[in-house]
C-alpha cells in the first residue's frame, strides 16, 4: 500500500474551483486499489461532511485540519501577517509529517507556498515529494518558489503540455494530467433552460451567451477578455445578450460602463459569483458558452472552465490560446475566436446564432470529446505515475 500525505492551506468550505479539483483528485487516487491518500490542510476544523457534499465525494478518504485560521486573512494586507501565516503554515505541517514519519511515502502538494514543507520531507523524513504545478505565475517570487519545488520534487504533475515543456529542463520526471474533468453528473439535461433561466431570473427568450469565472477589477487587471464580448453585442442583434457570472464586492462596475459607454447596458447581465454547485443551472441556462483567453498569457494556464463546458450540451466558443487548444478543436467541438476581438467574438457568436445544426453538431462533438477527460481516468494516470517513482 502507498500512503500519501496531500498537503494543503485551503479553506475546505470556499467553494472555489481548485478546492473541488483537489477534492476529486485526492477520491481519484484514493480510490486505487493500493493508494491511501489523506488530505491534511491547514484550514480551520470545518465539518469535513459538508466539504464531502459540497465537493461531491462519493468515496471518502481521511481529513485532517491542523487549525491554522486561514480566515485571519490579511489583516490590511501588511506583509509581515502574510509571512507569519506562511511561517506558522509550514511549522504546523512540518510539526504534523515528522510525528507521522513512518505512516506515509510520499507528500502531493500543488501549493509551493509549502515548499519548506516539501524540503523537510524530502531532505530530513526521506520522503517522495510529487508537486503539481498550474502556471507559471507572473510575480517573480512566485515564478522562484515555484521553480524551486519543481526542481526538489520527484515527481511533477503538469496540468497542460505548456507547462510540460517549460520545466522539462528542471525535471525529467513530469507527467502531463490536466486538473479537472467533464461531469455528467452536475447538470439535469432533462429539464428545458427555460426553467433554469425562470429560477436564475433571466430573460426566458434571449439568445444568452455567457461567461462564468473570475472579473477583474478594472480593464487593467481584468483577467479574460470578457470587455471584448460586451463590446461585440454591438454588431449583433438586440436578441443576443450576455451573461456575465462573477462579480464580487462590485469589482465589475467598470464593465457596466463598458455596455453603456456602447449602448448594450440593457443587454448585459451581471451576476455575483457563484459556488461550484451553483454553476451547472446557469451552463444550462445559456445558448452559448465562452471561454476567453488571458489577456495576458501565463504559461501553462489550463481554463478549469473549459471541462463542464464539455458537459454542459451547449456549444462552446473560445479564445485562441495553446492551453485551451489542447482541450478543444476548432471546427469540432469549439469554435475558436481567432483575432481575439469583439469583431472576432461577434462574428463567431452570429455563426451559431444563424446556424442551429452547427450549434447542434459542436454540442454533440463535445459530448464525445468529455469522455476523454474523467476524474477516474485522472487518479490512474498519476497512481500510476507515483508507483514508478517510489521504486525508484
Amino acid at each position: 500500500m502507498i500512503n500519501i500525505l496531500y498537503i494543503s492551506r485551503i479553506n475546505l468550505l470556499s467553494g472555489r474551483t481548485n478546492v473541488y479539483n483537489l477534492a476529486k483528485t485526492c477520491e481519484a487516487l484514493n480510490s486505487q486499489e493500493d493508494v491511501n491518500v489523506e488530505l491534511i490542510t491547514t484550514d480551520q476544523n470545518n465539518d469535513v461532511g459538508v466539504f464531502f457534499q459540497k465537493m461531491a465525494i462519493h468515496q471518502p478518504f481521511k481529513v485532517i485540519c491542523l487549525g491554522v485560521t486561514n480566515t485571519l486573512s490579511s489583516n490590511g494586507g501588511k506583509k509581515w501577517y502574510e509571512l507569519f501565516r506562511f511561517l506558522y503554515a509550514n511549522f504546523r505541517l512540518v510539526t504534523f509529517l515528522s510525528i507521522r514519519s513512518g505512516k506515509f511515502d510520499a507528500v502531493y502538494c500543488r501549493d509551493d507556498s509549502l515548499f519548506p514543507t516539501m524540503f523537510w520531507a524530502k531532505s530530513i523524513l526521506r520522503k517522495k515529494i510529487f508537486f503539481e504545478t498550474h502556471a507559471v505565475l507572473e510575480k517573480k517570487r512566485r515564478q522562484i518558489m515555484n521553480a524551486a519545488t519543481v526542481r526538489l520534487a520527484n515527481g511533477v504533475i503538469a496540468i497542460s503540455s505548456g507547462l510540460k515543456e517549460y520545466y522539462s529542463s528542471s525535471n525529467k520526471n513530469i507527467l502531463l494530467s490536466l486538473c479537472s474533468a467533464a461531469e455528467d453528473s452536475w447538470f439535469d439535461h432533462a429539464v428545458d433552460k427555460k426553467v433554469f433561466r425562470k429560477e436564475l431570473n433571466l430573460p426566458e427568450d434571449a439568445f444568452l451567451v455567457g461567461y462564468t469565472g473570475v472579473v477583474g477589477a478594472n480593464p487593467n487587471n481584468d483577467y479574460y477578455e470578457v470587455d471584448d464580448i460586451v463590446k461585440s453585442l454591438v454588431s449583433m442583434p438586440k436578441e443576443v445578450k450576455c451573461l456575465i457570472v462573477g462579480e464580487l464586492n462590485g469589482n465589475a462596475n467598470w464593465l457596466r460602463d463598458i455596455a453603456k459607454e456602447n449602448g448594450v447596458e440593457d443587454r448585459v447581465i451581471i451576476a455575483l459569483w457563484q459556488e461550484r454547485s451553483k454553476i451547472p443551472k446557469y451552463l444550462q441556462a445559456f445558448d452559448v458558452n465562452l471561454i476567453p483567453k488571458r489577456k495576458k498569457d501565463l504559461i501553462g494556464d489550463s481554463p478549469a472552465k473549459m471541462f463542464p463546458a464539455l458537459a454542459s450540451r451547449r456549444p462552446i466558443i473560445a479564445g485562441h490560446a495553446e492551453s485551451i487548444e489542447e482541450v478543444l478543436t476548432g471546427g469540432k467541438d469549439a469554435i475558436i475566436v481567432e483575432t481575439n476581438s469583439p469583431d472576432g467574438w461577434a462574428k463567431a457568436i452570429l455563426k451559431i446564432y444563424n446556424n442551429p445544426e452547427l450549434a447542434q453538431k459542436i454540442s454533440n462533438q463535445a459530448t464525445i470529446t468529455k469522455g476523454s477527460y474523467t476524474w477516474e481516468k485522472r487518479g490512474i494516470a498519476i497512481a500510476e505515475f507515483v508507483r514508478k517513482i517510489i521504486k525508484i
